[in-house]
């Protein structure tokens, strides 16, 4: 897994205003690959078209779904930019799983809107290097499919999780 700075302002700016390597575009939703440092449009500009082998259809994929897929073996951990939320992706459905980047009193700051300074918290990095490990996903309450990309995506914007 990607080592993360101790400040989210030091991840955001080393990756604000950089361009997809897929779209040429700065992303308006960028998120970064956990394990690779790819940046990623979790906009539809970049979606592409994938077989299914089990029903042996071909059906739109987004570019976590791809990514996912040719770096981590199908699942993926990405992290959102505009909201330092974590996003896990596996089998064509993808879902919040919280954030590991809390301010100074180890709140969440959702979708950044206070401006406060976030920092990263150890613990939750262990929490989710074992939910990664084990696959077992226990902070992760909905899963979206990824085939229905726009609403996942507005759920991002909101980041309306559950505690």
């Amino acid at each position: 897994m990607l080592t993360l700075p101790e400040r989210f302002e030091e991840l955001f700016s080393r990756y604000f205003h950089r361009r997809c390597l897929k779209c040429s575009k700065s992303p308006s939703m960028p998120i970064i690959c956990m394990f690779c440092g790819e940046l990623l449009c979790l906009d539809d500009c970049c979606n592409g078209t994938r077989y299914d082998p089990y029903s042996n259809l071909k059906h739109t994929a987004s570019e976590i779904e791809h990514h996912a897929e040719s770096c981590s073996s199908s699942s993926g951990l990405f992290v959102s930019l505009t909201s330092s939320m974590i996003i896990v992706a596996r089998g064509g459905r993808a879902a919040i799983w919280g954030t590991v980047y809390l301010d100074a009193h180890k709140e969440e700051d959702r979708n950044l809107k206070r401006g406060k300074p976030l920092y990263l918290c150890q613990t939750r990095l262990k929490w989710l290097e074992f939910d990664w490990a084990e696959q077992e996903w226990q902070r992760v309450y909905n899963w979206y499919s990824l085939q229905h990309q726009s609403s996942f995506i507005n759920h991002i914007r909101e980041c309306h999780t559950h505690h």
